[in-house]
């Protein structure tokens, strides 16, 4: 179940305080950082360690995609799958792929991603990876990696709960959700 009602509503980003601006950067536009900064410490934890478990993971772009993806797909999110589809596409998954992803399956999935989904159907599911998946992954994976499978679907299934609860709406303009593009 997720809300069509705006929760909390976006803070025009004229109206943040200093303290607020400096932690929203250049994602002013964005409406996550406009609805999360409401909540400056909570916005200082969280956004830190989503950048940590993007843009600093070992995972191979695709890979670290496809968690994202299928977790928000999952947990019936639109707000962020939005964002990850053209996220995706800037980190050479196909439409093709993409489709084949939400739909939890398709021949443009190689073994490979078909582990890599079981294993977030998983962890959606009991929280905890299989000891066949995890067995399966190693094969690919280091440890480090590993661990990072499950931060990413855990910190997405974090990401379906925020914006489902709060009733965020994706941005009204294309300026604003392209601004995207230069974070993928």
């Amino acid at each position: 179940m997720s809300t069509t009602a705006v929760r909390i509503p976006p803070l025009d980003p004229k109206e943040f305080t200093p303290e607020q601006a400096k932690l929203v950067g250049d994602w002013k536009n964005l409406i996550f950082s406009q609805v999360l900064v409401r909540h400056p410490g909570m916005y200082g934890t969280f956004v830190p360690f989503l950048a940590e478990v993007i843009a600093r993971t070992s995972l191979p772009p695709r890979d670290r995609q496809i968690v994202c993806l299928y977790m928000l797909q999952l947990c019936d999110e639109t707000y962020e799958k939005t964002h990850h589809i053209t996220i995706s596409r800037r980190s050479g998954l196909t439409d093709e792929d993409i489709s084949a992803v939400l739909a939890g399956q398709g021949e443009r999935l190689s073994a490979s991603d078909r582990t890599v989904m079981k294993a977030t159907r998983e962890l959606f599911k009991d929280q905890c990876i299989s000891e066949a998946t995890w067995s399966e992954l190693a094969k690919r994976y280091s440890q480090q990696q590993l661990m990072e499978i499950v931060f990413l679907g855990g910190c997405y299934q974090t990401m379906a709960m925020l914006t489902k609860s709060f009733g965020m709406q994706l941005e009204p303009d294309l300026e604003s959700f392209n601004a995207l593009r230069k974070y993928a």
